[in-house]
């Protein structure tokens, strides 16, 4: 029952963007916004809503995700201040090239979303990833090698701890 409940709110919330992400309703963005909101429930229903990868909705969970949005803000706006610079200064002092780093979760859904969060960092992106690494092409190869120990990943895996 609790994979059903779990699903109806995923369901209101994506209909609830759509609205948003319209700027109006009629009876075609209504049809057109239950039958999107519908299929990617249906579709990622055994991914989200499984045991192995299910974390507790608990107030120290919302927290640790409200941290965690604030890390990647701050992170993306740090990245596009150090790609800025790069770009800007006359000799460009690029050095690009490919690191891999360890994966340091467990869980399929965080490591997915981490990997994208390393990619919305400007000058980074995630181009392989399994369950023990991850690869990344960088504009500078050093700031890649920052990933490790550095807040965006302290932030993802404090969602991974589970002290309850």
């Amino acid at each position: 029952m609790k994979k059903k409940y779990g699903a109806i709110i995923l369901f209101i919330l994506l209909l609830l963007f759509w609205f948003v992400l319209s700027f109006k309703v009629n009876l075609t963005i209504v049809i057109i916004g239950f039958l999107v909101s519908g299929t990617v429930c249906l579709l990622n229903y055994d991914m989200v809503f499984n045991h192995s990868e299910a974390t507790k909705l608990t107030f120290k969970t919302i927290y640790r995700l409200i941290a965690l949005f604030f890390v990647l803000i701050f992170n993306i706006a740090k990245s596009n201040i150090e790609v800025a610079k790069i770009v800007l200064s006359k000799k460009m002092p690029i050095d690009p090239g490919f690191v891999t780093i360890k994966n340091p979760l467990k869980k399929e859904l965080n490591q997915a979303l981490f990997a994208n969060a390393i990619t919305l960092t400007p000058g980074t992106l995630t181009v392989d990833m399994n369950s023990e690494e991850i690869v990344v092409h960088g504009l500078v190869k050093d700031s890649v090698k920052n990933i490790d120990n550095s807040s965006l990943e302290k932030a993802f895996i404090a969602l991974e701890v589970d002290k309850s």
